[in-house]
């Protein structure tokens, strides 16, 4: 998740600004009426002929694939509708353009953006709600079912009246990476299923002669909401009123990683990316991440000193019934422009999430796709990737959570991190998360809509 300006710093520059614009050649036109209010007259807006501009965050060889798939739409489509795609820079420098964007009137016509990220374009009511397109009789995506059960969700944000302000075309999950190898000759036949299973693995794995540790501590609020997530708990209200981080799963999560940590049986990331060095070498026998690290763990394994070992992932260990698993990524929102523009960048925007292009978009991001029925499209890709095909299957078998759309979780993301650190360092669990709780809450307080 990226890191991202305060509320204070956006509404001062949302109050200093203009009206949006469409595209980032538009400068000073006329807000339009909010795309909700268009229930009725969608199917008699004309999309033909309109430019739509595209800021993402894709490089190198991502981007190359999402210019072949642009590419691809601009010469098909009756509409004769042309999107250009523009590399914005990582997810802090879009939001970065976007709030100065706002502020200076010239926006995109699509931006790439975490839900937190959309929720704070749409304090300065930025953004297309797409609730009417999604379900318009005209334009709208007729089979949702196909989509993933949470994927749709995640962008429906209680804040703003459940408005729809972005839509998925690709997720990740949160992932347990293990050393099957090394499991097995320490006399265990499968991965931990259970947070104590977890914790007698961790401690058969650690031997400080050796240097040799069980699991590989992140700080991150993601893998943090991840470890309550598994133990049934949430961290924020539903209706979008305050966060409950202050509850007996977070009590669990934070003491028993606080205890693995004294033991010596999990050690924190020192350095970037040290997680997959040490896994890699041998070192630490779990780590937890994303799915999208799939290929750069094959990589480390493959130049680390320790040769090459069978290893796999799984879902983090829980109390629930089902496995537990925390979905995340960035989804693609519509800015606020003319009712053409915003129809031709809907448009196309369907077309990318139909399961035909989200299976191309995987063959060169090795993202998850957003629609069931991509997995038609990818049986050679999931021969070729076992490891892909294993991850999905966990997506597919679990039960998928999500982070808190708010505006303002950036923040509190950033609370959480420091709050779970200072219990790793031995701060009292049932202060620091009563404290977490009430910082949390002024945030929500002073970035509500």
């Amino acid at each position: 998740m990226p890191v991202v300006l305060s509320i204070s710093a956006f509404l001062f520059a949302v109050a200093a600004g203009a009206a949006f614009a469409g595209g980032t050649a538009e400068k000073g036109a006329a807000m339009q009426p909010a795309a909700s209010s268009q229930t009725d007259t969608l199917a008699s807006v004309d999309p033909s002929n309109q430019t739509v501009v595209f800021w993402h965050n894709q490089s190198n060889k991502q981007e190359a694939g999402l210019n072949a798939l642009i590419s691809e739409f601009n010469s098909t489509n009756q509409w004769k509708i042309t999107v250009k795609g523009e590399y914005a820079g990582n997810y802090d420098d879009i939001y970065n353009k976007m709030i100065t964007g706002i502020a200076g009137g010239s926006v995109p016509n699509l931006v790439m953006a975490y839900q937190n990220q959309s929720a704070s374009y749409q304090l300065a009511n930025g953004l297309v709600d797409l609730n009417p397109y999604l379900h318009s009789t005209k334009w709208g995506i007729k089979d949702l079912a196909d989509f993933f059960p949470g994927f749709l969700d995640q962008d429906v944000n209680s804040q703003f009246n459940n408005q729809r302000l972005g839509l998925p075309i690709f997720r990740s999950i949160d992932l347990m990476y293990y050393n099957i190898s090394w499991l097995k000759q320490l006399g265990f036949n499968s991965p931990p299923t259970t947070w104590a299973q977890f914790a007698q693995m961790c401690a058969a794995a650690t031997n400080s002669a050796k240097g040799t540790y069980g699991y590989a501590i992140t700080t991150d609020a993601s893998d943090i909401f991840s470890e309550i997530a598994s133990r049934g708990g949430n961290i924020a209200k539903a209706d979008g009123s305050g966060y409950t981080l202050d509850t007996p799963e977070a009590k669990a999560a934070f003491s028993f990683m606080q205890k693995l940590y004294k033991d010596g049986s999990a050690k924190k990331i020192a350095e970037k990316y040290g997680e997959q060095a040490d896994f890699a070498n041998r070192k630490v026998l779990f780590t937890t991440g994303t799915s999208a690290g799939l290929p750069y763990y094959a990589q480390a394994i493959a130049q680390g000193a320790a040769g090459t070992f069978d290893w796999s992932v799984a879902p983090m260990p829980h109390s629930t019934d089902k496995p537990v698993v925390n979905i995340y990524g960035a989804s693609v929102s519509v800015t606020r422009t003319t009712p053409e523009k915003e129809l031709a960048a809907w448009l196309f925007l369907r077309w990318f999430a139909e399961p035909k292009q989200e299976a191309q978009w995987v063959r060169v991001s090795n993202y998850f796709p957003s629609r069931k029925s991509a997995a038609n499209e990818l049986t050679d890709y999931f021969q070729k990737d076992p490891k892909y095909k294993d991850a999905f299957d966990i997506l597919v078998n679990s039960q998928s959570v999500s982070e808190p759309p708010f505006s303002g979780y950036q923040q509190v993301r950033g609370l959480m991190s420091t709050a779970f650190n200072a219990v790793l360092d031995g701060a009292n669990v049932d202060q620091t998360l009563a404290k977490l709780e009430l910082d949390a809450n002024k945030v929500q307080k002073q970035s509500a809509p």
